[in-house]
């Protein structure tokens, strides 16, 4: 991996006290940032480096995280389907979406992360947390996922969705494969295992038992879908023990520093007390809520009590920008005020989640810095005014938020520059696409 110096580059630092370098240099090496500051300083320091990408002025910051993502859904979109007998969220997934899930290949499954991938690199993200499903292909799926992003070079952290909705049995291979995909992975320097849970009400007491022993024995993180839908603590009280779900996981053992409560639409003050209490971190889908005509997540109320909160696509969308935007209008809406949101959404894409984040994956992301990883993405946004803490927030909610990425830099390697994918034959790749969702059509 060779090393070279991003010269005339408008730097946003991120972490807890961001800085602005408005005619700043980064140099790179071994996937790594060595060095940054004023260019004035920086050229003459690295005047031997042959290596050199123009920023042409745009912003240089850290890539965005998607927390939450099912790649293998990439073909479902604009699949004919007939809705009308459909009653519910919970109806739609079990006529439509098991059903196209049942339907994966190795291969179908392999594309579907080359294509997310891909829309993931041309919208900023340089990590993604990847929940897999695949009930009818479940072994290798995820080193077919794995293949994908070793392939495009893209950072990921990878599990399966372990349920028993097909049975303890098939629940015990999906448990199996991850859990072994997570030993294997555990020195990769772009991808790292965690476990997934469908939804605490689709896994028994004995398989949620096991992998908190599992994820207590390897120090490996979890995501689990809490509360997505309205009835969840309903059902879990009737079926397990009259408790709710947040308390199942809590008694057993699941809820820590490295748990990810994804979806978490239904939640109460009570559940965000003891996810305070336990330092777990919560996934915000705005996006899918709407999609799948469900409530949102007190958003309000979980800024407030310091909970880390993180963006995720749920396969929706790819654009953790367009998230992130979509919960700021959410929040201003709830606090009814003029700057309301501008802050708090600010504090969440430049520190928040990426402490989130680096409770994962195996080299710190999420803030230009020495040693951290050089994931960095170049932003079409030429600010006519300086950059400082006071004003921060507006130019990254009404600026760079709403602005295209013009290149990539992924662990080090450069992924995506001026708008071009590096070393990516797209007509090819679309005729892959095309062959695989047709697989998906077929009734």
């Amino acid at each position: 991996m060779e090393n070279y110096l991003i010269t005339n580059a408008n730097i946003l630092t991120f972490g807890t006290k961001p800085k602005n370098i408005r005619n700043g240099a980064v140099y790179v090496g071994r996937g790594t940032i060595l060095d940054f500051g004023p260019e004035k300083e920086m050229l003459p320091k690295y005047s031997g480096e042959a290596n050199k990408i123009d920023a042409k002025g745009r912003i240089v910051m850290p890539g965005f995280v998607d927390f939450h993502n099912h790649l293998y859904s990439g073909f479902f979109p604009n699949i004919p389907m007939n809705i009308k007998n459909v009653s519910d969220y919970n109806d739609f997934m079990n006529k439509y979406w098991w059903t196209l899930a049942n339907k994966l290949s190795s291969d179908g499954i392999y594309y579907s992360a080359v294509k997310g991938i891909i829309n993931s690199i041309k919208s900023g993200v340089t990590t993604i947390f990847n929940l897999h499903s695949s009930p009818n292909c479940i072994n290798d799926s995820l080193t077919d996922i794995a293949e994908a992003f070793e392939e495009l070079s893209m950072r990921g952290v990878i599990g399966y969705e372990i349920s028993n909705r097909t049975g303890n049995e098939e629940a015990d291979r999906m448990f199996k494969l991850n859990s072994e995909f997570v030993e294997e992975y555990k020195n990769n320097p772009l991808i790292t295992g965690m476990i997934g849970v469908y939804s605490a009400n689709e896994a028994s007491d004995s398989l949620l038992r096991s992998i908190a022993k599992f994820t207590d024995r390897t120090k490996t993180g979890t995501v689990i879908h809490l509360s997505e839908t309205e009835n969840e603590d309903e059902y879990s009280v009737k079926n397990f023990d009259k408790k709710y779900c947040i308390d199942r996981l809590f008694d057993i053992g699941l809820l820590n520093s490295k748990t990810i409560l994804a979806s978490t639409n239904y939640i109460d003050e009570t559940d965000i007390d003891i996810i305070k209490e336990s330092r777990a971190g919560v996934v915000l889908t705005p996006s899918s809520a709407y999609y799948k005509g469900l409530d949102f997540a007190p958003i309000e109320t979980l800024i407030e009590k310091e909970i880390p909160i993180g963006f995720g696509s749920d396969g929706i969308y790819h654009s953790i920008a367009s998230e992130a935007s979509f919960a700021h209008r959410i929040l201003r809406q709830k606090l009814k005020g003029f700057t309301s949101g501008n802050a708090e959404i600010s504090s969440i894409l430049t520190s928040s989640n990426y402490k989130l984040a680096n409770n994962f994956v195996s080299k710190s992301i999420g803030e230009i810095k020495l040693g951290s990883a050089a994931d960095l993405i170049f932003v079409d946004y030429l600010p006519e005014h300086e950059i400082t803490a006071d004003n921060l927030h507006t130019h990254l909610i009404f600026g760079i938020l709403q602005s295209r990425i013009a290149s990539s830099i992924i662990n080090g390697t450069i992924v995506m520059r001026d708008f071009e994918l590096s070393g990516i034959d797209e007509k090819e790749l679309n005729h892959k696409f095309e062959e695989y969702a047709k697989e998906l059509s077929v009734k």
